[in-house]
């Protein structure tokens, strides 16, 4: 049975924010995949993308697989291009119902320091061929779509509606 909530989406769509806040309401765990990575090499994300962008997506598919496996009713916040490999989707998708955090990248632009994220040292042009890159990999891996331009209880409420009332009952008994 799917059990996890996994948050898809650009970087700077909100994942976290909403990640966290589902979290407490529904009282489940949360987990951000970048952070975990980072727990378990003992390395920032800029330091293994320094390494190489294939060196990191591979690390980010091995802890896919093992949030996938070993997470049960926990929110689950993937980076930007965890879409890029379908074996981290396939992973998710078998535990998990993947939800994709869609918002205009002018917002994403006037809230997030580009410089602190690695495939964005280049500018905020970069966001935009991203966000068109990967647009039809977030939709066609997603369950359901959420656009995050409206204030945050009203994204949380879309979800927890949209979500098998399996998940977001049984945490709150």
């Amino acid at each position: 049975m799917k059990t996890n909530i996994v948050l898809i989406g650009m970087t700077g769509s909100g994942k976290s924010t909403i990640g966290e806040k589902l979290s407490q309401q529904l009282d489940m765990p949360f987990k951000d995949i970048d952070h975990f990575i980072e727990q378990t090499t003992k390395k920032t994300v800029s330091e293994l993308f320094e390494v190489s962008e294939a060196h990191f997506r591979a690390i980010e598919t091995q802890a896919c697989k093992e949030l996938a496996v070993t997470e049960s009713y926990t929110v689950i916040s993937c980076g930007g291009g965890v879409v890029l490999n379908p074996e981290n989707i396939e992973a998710l998708r078998k535990t998990g119902w993947i939800v994709f955090v869609d918002r205009p990248v002018e917002h994403i632009i006037k809230d997030i320091e580009i410089g602190h994220r690695p495939l964005l040292k280049d500018g905020k042009n970069v966001l935009y061929q991203l966000y068109e890159e990967r647009f039809d990999l977030y939709q066609t891996a997603a369950d359901f779509c959420v656009d995050n331009q409206s204030n945050l209880e009203n994204v949380l409420n879309e979800i927890t509606h949209r979500l098998p009332e399996a998940i977001t009952h049984k945490r709150r008994r």
